[in-house]
C-alpha cells in the first residue's frame, strides 16, 4: 500500500468521495485491513433502523415475517452470548439514528445501483433482548444523535419511555422524540433530568402528536447549557408568554422553531429578549398569532425569520406583523432573510386582500435584507415608486418574491420599473413579480451606456405572474438584451376561468417566452410552479 494511506486523514478524505455508496464503501473495507476501519466507520456512522444492526447475528437466530408490504425481524433462537457479541463493534461505529427525514439526509444510492428499500422492522421482542444484554447508552457509547421515534415509533409507549430514558447520555448532541401517549408526570421527570444527564445537547426536538397536542414546556429545557437549536411542535398560543419565560433561560439559543396550536392568545406584557437568536420559524398559527408571539420577544442577531401561518390574513393583520419586526429585531442591520406564506389548507382565493405598498415600506429599514418571499399572502397593488426604493434601502437583495399565487395581483407597477429594480439590484438573482407591460418600455441605461449591461446584471430566474404583455412592450427583446444570464422565465397559467382577457394574456406571455428562447438559442426548461410557490425556504426541517 501508498505511504500516503499512513495518515488516517488523507483516508477519510478519499472516502469522502465513496461514501453516498454502501457497496463502494463495502469494497473498500475489503481492499485490506488498514482501510478497513475507516470505511466500516463511515458505512455503519448513519442508520435510520436497528435492522442493519440485528441482522449481524447468525442467520438461524432469526425470520423475518411479511405483513402487505411490511417486513418484521423475529427470533427463532435465543442468540449466545458469543453470537451477541457480534453486534458490539458494529454498534459502537454508530453516530446517528435518524429517519429518513430526520435530522441529517440518508445515503442516497448511485446511479445504477439498486433503489433504496427501507429496513425491516425489528419486534419487540427482538429490542428488549438486545437492550437486556447491553444498555443502549453502553451498547452505542459513540451515539450523538437519536430521532427516536423513527427507529422506536412501534413500541408501546410505556415502553417507548423506558427505552428512551437508556438512552440519555451526556454525549448525545441531537435528540428528537414524540412525548404522545406518556403521561405527563413523567414527562416532567424526563424534562427534568436532561440537563444534569444530557448536558451535551445542542439540538432538541420535542412533538406532542405532531404538533395537534399543546406541550408545555418546562423551565428546565432551558438550563440546558449548550442547547443552541429548540423546535417544539405543540405550543400553546395561550401560553406564550410563560413559554417565552422559560426558553429565554438558554442564553445559547441561536434557531427556535415553534409549531402553534389553540385559539386565542395570554395577554402578553413587557417583551423577553432572547438575545443569541438568530432563526425563528412559527408555523399553523394564524397571522395575529405569530405577530402576537413576535411582540412577546426582542432580539438582537435576528438574521432569519420564517413564519407559516393558516388562514387568510387582512391588510390591517399583515401591517401589523411587519411592525411587530421592528419592535422584536433591536438591530435592523441583522435581519437578512424573511419567508412569509399563507399554508391554509383551503384558502379563499376569490377573497380579495389588497396590499400596497404602504404595508411593506417599513422593511426598508432592514437595510441587509438578502431574501424577500411573501408567498400567497394577498393581492400586491405594488407602485413603481415601491421599485424604485428597491435598490436604495436593499442594495444586496438577492431574491425578491411577492407572489400572489392562485390570488390576482394588480397590474400597478410597469414593466419598465421593473426592468430599473433588475438592473439597479446587481446581486438580484431571483425576481417574482406582477406588472403592467403593455405600454411602451423605456430603456434603462447603466451608467448611461448600454455596453454595460451584461456585466451589471445577474438575474436568473424571472416570474410575472400574472403580467399583461403586448408587443408594443418588446419584452422578449429588452429581457434577452438586458438580462443575458436569464435562464428561467415563468408566468401563471390561468386559474380563474378561460376569459377572453386570461387566454390573451396567458398566449401573449408565451410568445414571448418563445421569441426569447429563439434570441437565445435555448430549448424549453422543466421548471414548475412548485419550484417557486413551495420552496421551502430550505431550512424548516431537520
Amino acid at each position: 500500500m501508498h505511504r500516503v494511506f499512513e495518515c488516517d486523514d488523507i483516508i477519510y478524505a478519499v472516502l469522502q468521495h465513496v461514501k453516498s455508496s454502501a457497496t463502494d464503501l463495502v469494497n473498500v473495507a475489503m481492499t485490506c485491513s488498514r482501510l478497513a476501519d475507516p470505511a466500516l466507520n463511515i458505512l455503519w456512522s448513519e442508520q435510520s433502523s436497528l435492522a442493519p444492526l440485528i441482522m449481524c447475528l447468525p442467520q438461524d437466530t432469526l425470520e423475518v415475517t411479511e405483513n402487505g408490504v411490511d417486513h418484521t425481524v423475529h427470533f427463532s433462537r435465543e442468540p449466545t452470548p458469543i453470537e451477541w457479541e457480534r453486534l458490539r463493534m458494529n454498534a459502537s461505529r454508530v453516530r446517528r439514528l435518524v429517519s429518513t427525514h430526520g435530522f441529517t439526509d440518508v445515503l442516497k444510492p448511485r446511479r445504477g445501483e439498486p433503489s433504496f428499500i427501507p429496513d425491516p422492522d425489528v419486534s419487540d421482542h427482538v429490542l428488549q433482548r438486545l437492550f437486556a444484554w447491553s444498555r443502549p447508552a453502553t451498547l452505542f457509547p459513540n451515539l450523538c444523535e437519536l430521532h427516536f421515534e423513527a427507529v422506536f415509533g412501534l413500541l408501546e409507549h410505556s415502553s417507548k419511555f423506558w427505552l428512551l430514558r437508556q438512552f440519555i447520555s451526556p454525549g448525545l448532541q441531537a435528540l428528537r422524540f414524540d412525548v404522545t401517549g406518556i403521561p405527563t408526570p413523567e414527562v416532567e421527570q424526563l424534562f427534568a433530568a436532561l440537563p444534569a444527564e444530557a448536558h451535551g445537547l445542542r439540538q432538541l426536538t420535542v412533538s406532542a402528536g405532531d404538533g395537534t397536542t399543546a406541550l408545555t414546556v418546562p423551565p428546565s429545557l432551558g438550563k440546558l447549557p449548550k442547547l443552541i437549536e429548540l423546535a417544539i411542535f405543540g405550543i400553546d398560543v395561550c401560553l406564550t408568554r410563560q413559554t417565552i419565560a422559560n426558553i429565554q433561560q438558554a442564553r445559547c439559543l441561536q434557531s427556535l422553531k415553534l409549531k402553534l396550536c389553540g385559539t386565542s392568545c395570554d395577554a402578553g406584557g413587557i417583551p423577553l429578549e432572547l438575545p443569541s437568536l438568530k432563526t425563528l420559524y412559527i408555523s399553523d398559527g394564524s397571522l395575529p398569532q405569530c405577530t402576537h408571539f413576535l411582540r412577546q420577544v426582542t432580539t438582537r442577531q435576528l438574521s432569519h425569520i420564517n413564519i407559516r401561518y393558516c388562514g387568510s390574513a387582512s391588510p390591517a393583520e399583515m401591517t401589523a406583523f411587519i411592525e411587530s419586526l421592528s419592535t422584536s429585531c433591536q438591530t435592523f442591520g441583522y435581519l437578512e432573510r424573511i419567508y412569509l406564506v399563507d399554508e391554509s389548507t383551503h384558502p379563499d382565493y376569490l377573497l380579495v386582500i389588497p396590499l400596497s405598498s404602504d404595508i411593506f415600506r417599513p422593511l426598508f429599514k432592514f437595510n441587509r435584507l438578502l431574501s424577500v418571499k411573501f408567498i400567497g399572502v394577498g393581492n400586491f397593488n405594488l407602485d413603481d415608486g415601491f421599485l424604485n426604493d428597491v435598490p436604495v434601502a436593499w442594495l444586496s437583495i438577492r431574491e425578491l418574491k411577492l407572489t400572489s399565487w392562485k390570488r390576482r395581483a394588480f397590474y400597478s407597477v410597469t414593466f419598465t420599473a421593473m426592468m430599473s429594480l433588475a438592473l439597479r439590484c446587481r446581486s438580484l438573482q431571483t425576481l417574482h413579480l406582477t406588472v403592467d407591460a403593455t405600454q411602451s418600455t423605456t430603456i434603462p441605461r447603466a451608467d448611461g451606456t448600454e455596453e454595460l449591461w451584461p456585466t451589471q446584471t445577474a438575474l436568473r430566474n424571472l416570474h410575472l405572474g400574472y403580467s399583461e404583455v403586448s408587443e408594443v412592450a418588446r419584452v422578449p427583446y429588452f429581457l434577452a438584451e438586458v438580462f443575458p444570464t436569464l435562464l428561467n422565465f415563468k408566468w401563471y397559467a390561468c386559474h380563474f376561468g378561460d376569459s377572453d382577457v386570461d387566454i390573451a394574456m396567458e398566449s401573449a406571455l408565451y410568445d414571448a417566452s418563445q421569441q426569447l428562447r429563439a434570441l437565445r438559442n435555448s430549448t424549453d426548461d422543466d421548471d414548475s410552479d412548485e419550484r417557486w410557490e413551495k420552496d421551502s425556504d430550505d431550512s424548516w426541517a431537520w
